[in-house]
């Protein structure tokens, strides 16, 4: 597991890459589905906001998960 990963010789934690990663997903991922889809998944949810972090949690996760599997 990398702890750190060097972008233009400057370390930055993989945690943190794999929030902004996540984010940028989580951010085209809603808006996609907000245009595309017939019925809004979210208004199924309890908490549409709880939903929301939920799902960036997740990706959170799965993007920790490929980073990690980088080669340093």
């Amino acid at each position: 597991m990398n702890e750190e990963i060097s972008i233009a010789g400057v370390y930055v934690p993989t945690f943190a890459l794999a929030c902004v990663c996540a984010l940028a997903i989580c951010f085209a991922t809603s808006a996609t589905l907000r245009r595309l889809a017939v019925t809004d998944v979210r208004k199924f949810a309890w908490h549409p906001a709880l939903f929301d972090f939920a799902i960036f949690v997740i990706l959170i996760n799965i993007s920790y998960f490929v980073l990690g599997k980088l080669p340093s």
